[in-house]
């Protein structure tokens, strides 16, 4: 049977609600733009584990003109951490549903050590054979890098591989290394294109 690679974010869970957004930001001291402008810059060095998360958390600070002890940093990264954590149900469905019909699965996630610790914990990550985080790898989506570490780990070939993103950049890189992809949309549409 094929393997299904599979993003977490904006996939298996929600975007970042707004409700959680503004936690972040009022934690923060600044309003929701402000947070996402200082949030974002340095986000694929954490995903990377360039950054560890007092590192991360103390650029967006600067960025902000501020600066964050150590018990603010550990509010931030665990409300970080929760904001990932809205899973779509018609995802996790069709997830049970692949893995019932013979597909292999493994996730592709850009995260962070304490996201990708929490999605570890999560009980749909029972369906896959591997879970593969950038910052275990040191190297994030797109970059083609990423895609070929994600493979050795599977012992896949690019050939037998259907990839899931919300991104368009990352289905991109992905096929520049021969995967197949499916930009996600929503669950009802990737289940017509990966349970035909």
């Amino acid at each position: 049977m094929t393997w299904v690679l599979l993003d977490f974010g904006g996939v298996i869970c929600y975007p970042q609600p707004e409700e959680d957004l503004a936690l972040l930001a009022r934690a923060a001291g600044c309003t929701v733009p402000e947070f996402g402008d200082a949030y974002w810059p340095y986000r694929l060095d954490y995903d990377r584990a360039v950054l560890d998360a007092t590192s991360y958390w103390q650029r967006v600070a600067a960025r902000l003109g501020r600066s964050f002890d150590e018990a603010k940093i550990a509010e931030l990264s665990s409300l970080d951490v929760a904001s990932w954590m809205h899973l779509q149900e018609g995802t996790v469905a069709l997830i049970a549903d692949m893995a019932a019909a013979g597909h292999r699965l493994a996730l592709l996630s850009n995260a962070p050590a304490d996201v990708a610790e929490a999605v570890s914990r999560l009980p749909v990550a029972a369906y896959f054979e591997h879970l593969i985080f950038s910052c275990f790898l040191k190297s994030a989506k797109p970059d083609p890098e990423c895609f070929n570490s994600a493979l050795a780990v599977m012992g896949a070939e690019p050939g037998e591989v259907t990839f899931v993103d919300d991104r368009a950049d990352n289905i991109v890189g992905a096929a520049q290394v021969g995967l197949t992809g499916v930009q996600f949309t929503n669950p009802d549409a990737a289940r017509a294109m990966l349970l035909r």
